[in-house]
């Protein structure tokens, strides 16, 4: 059986979609899913019984320790001084 929801163009993940995002077996989802959701990790969708992946991805992004720096764009960092007013 094929599990469609693990194209990039399906906007919603089976629970083995959400396991593989995190880098986990299934097997080590379900066991810790309890504790994930308790830190704010969104079930699946009630009317689809699916993961919305955006959801997952946002979930995951906030839990960062260290945020994107707007002193890089495009692997090149900014200098923090204007040269061109010099």
């Amino acid at each position: 059986m094929t599990d469609h929801t693990m194209t990039r163009d399906a906007a919603c993940g089976s629970a083995r979609w959400a396991a593989g995002f995190m880098g986990m077996s299934i097997r080590t989802f379900y066991s810790k899913r309890p504790t994930l959701e308790a830190k704010g990790f969104p079930r699946p969708d009630p009317v689809l019984n699916l993961y919305i992946k955006a959801d997952v991805k946002a979930w995951l992004e906030k839990r960062r320790r260290i945020q994107d720096s707007d002193k890089v764009v495009d692997g090149i960092e900014r200098p923090s001084i204007n040269l061109d007013a010099l």
